[in-house]
């Protein structure tokens, strides 16, 4: 049996209809060398029933210890060279990415990828354009101090780079997936597209979260890491809050707070 270049897991609980409309996401893809896995955490919505009767992919519905520990499952259960995370609601962004990403990873000079991201459209329910997410190239300043979070559905892993670095950490909450993108970069430089990978549906909780709370916990994460970052404790503290109070200002200001 030959391997398959991707594995995209998705992980859902209580979602059909967002499991409905990734599933058909993936199977519009024009690349077609990949499998596709869903882990249902036990749902009582439809979801296990639906995928037995429409889903011709490796599937299991049970309960589970929260998003990463799915998640975790869910690689356990893959054999692609390259895993990807779609959750349920989220979408590709257009028929042809897995081509336009395979063709990037293979056609590289530097030889193939630890992982790689790429762009993320942040959408509404009804699938307006909130924001987006992601920067290209790749600096570990704006992603570790300035906390400019990488679209972890966006973001792609060698399956066996991502059992090097440990999987994600069950224990951490809502940050473990930029926990894990912080040690993979600790580890290996990412390569980056300048591609809408994604549609990430933004009702989820990881997307609602404030600045402040995101802070916290990158401050708890970093804290984790043995590595020069981490050391950095003071003038992180002064710049993220200067560049926070910043953030903060500028929305203010676009909001038109204090026009007369």
């Amino acid at each position: 049996m030959n391997t398959p270049m991707f594995s995209i897991v998705t992980i859902n609980y209580q979602n059909l209809d967002g499991l409905r409309e990734t599933v058909e996401s993936v199977r519009s893809q024009s690349f077609r060398d990949f499998e596709h896995i869903v882990v249902d955490g036990g749902s009582t919505d439809g979801s296990a029933e639906w995928t037995a009767a429409n889903f011709d992919g490796a599937w299991v519905s049970e309960p589970d210890g929260g998003r990463y520990d799915a998640m975790n499952k869910g690689a356990r259960m893959s054999s692609g060279e390259y895993l990807w995370f779609l959750h349920s609601g989220d979408l590709f962004g257009d028929d042809d990415v897995l081509a336009r990403v395979a063709s990037a990873i293979q056609t590289r000079p530097e030889g193939l990828p630890d992982w790689l991201y790429g762009l993320a459209r942040v959408v509404n329910a009804d699938k307006s354009l909130r924001t987006t997410l992601g920067f290209v190239p790749f600096n570990m300043f704006n992603f570790a101090i300035l906390q400019r979070p990488l679209p972890h559905q966006a973001s792609v892993f060698r399956r066996d780079f991502f059992w090097r670095l440990g999987a994600y950490d069950t224990e951490v909450g809502i940050a473990a997936d930029q926990l894990f993108m912080l040690r993979a970069a600790t580890s290996s430089t990412p390569m980056t597209l300048a591609d809408f990978l994604c549609d990430f549906d933004c009702t989820g909780i990881s997307a609602n979260r404030s600045w402040w709370a995101n802070n916290k916990d990158r401050h708890r994460i970093l804290r984790q890491l043995e590595t020069p970052i981490a050391r950095w404790r003071t003038l992180d503290i002064l710049i993220a809050y200067s560049y926070g109070l910043l953030r903060q200002l500028g929305f203010l200001l676009r909001a038109g707070v204090g026009r007369r």
